[in-house]
């Protein structure tokens, strides 16, 4: 393992911690887990709207008003993580294990405690969606559909 790949992974989970940090402590989260009465519809809606954020106002707008420019735009970024999934060059197998190493250690960090319950259930519905989310193009899409639906129902934020 080279010092490049270890610090690649410890980026991402790095990167992963802040994002998740921050979208806990944004005003539509807030108000999105009140409205819809459910904490992974909230965290889905969320990761969203902060990943819209990192678009321009034109990106956004061309987005939301057109579901083949979004699609197109989440496959590159699934693709992103391309190294460590299945890819027709393959894929590097020792930075695929650090990855899948660090995904297990971000959730085993709100594993099941002695009482049955996730010492962390918020965080950790967070991870397991920003996992699906750089790895399935159609759950990003199902949750840009219900991001539209969300909004046409008139968010405050």
């Amino acid at each position: 393992m080279s010092l490049q790949e270890l610090h690649k992974i410890q980026t991402t989970k790095s990167s992963w911690q802040d994002f998740v940090e921050y979208s806990i402590h944004t005003p539509f989260y807030t108000e999105t887990k009140a409205k819809t009465q459910s904490l992974v519809e909230a965290i889905q809606l969320t990761l969203f709207h902060d990943y819209l954020s990192t678009f321009s106002s034109e990106e956004k707008s061309e987005f939301l008003s057109s579901p083949n420019a979004f699609q197109a735009s989440a496959e590159k970024f699934v693709n992103i993580l391309e190294g460590v999934r299945y890819s027709q060059d393959g894929y590097n197998k020792k930075e695929r294990s650090l990855f899948l190493g660090m995904l297990k250690s971000l959730l085993k960090e709100y594993k099941v405690d002695e009482n049955g319950e996730r010492k962390d259930l918020e965080r950790y519905h967070f991870y397991r969606c920003i996992i699906r989310f750089c790895s399935d193009k159609d759950y990003i899409f199902r949750v840009y559909e219900k991001y539209k639906s969300y909004l046409s129902q008139g968010s405050g934020v």
